[in-house]
């Protein structure tokens, strides 16, 4: 019963003794994943979208599409 006890303490010690932050890997930020650009001047951004059928091994799915470009005010 003793050599029971002893072990019981001895485990516990060892886990109160690792912190959670020791444990996990360091996490980073992510970058944004969007970009905001603002070109001087009388530029703008202009954009049109639809959308298109992609033929997968799934089955046929509808996807959005989008382009865009620099226009002049």
């Amino acid at each position: 019963m003793r050599k029971s006890m002893t072990a019981y303490a001895v485990g516990l010690a060892a886990l109160l003794a690792v912190s959670p932050a020791q444990g996990r890997a360091k996490q980073y930020r992510r970058a944004p994943l969007r970009i905001e650009v603002s070109p001087y001047g009388r530029l703008y951004r202009q954009c049109t979208d639809w959308y298109v059928t992609e033929h997968r091994a799934t089955g046929d799915t509808i996807v959005p599409r989008m382009r865009c470009w620099w226009a002049l005010r």
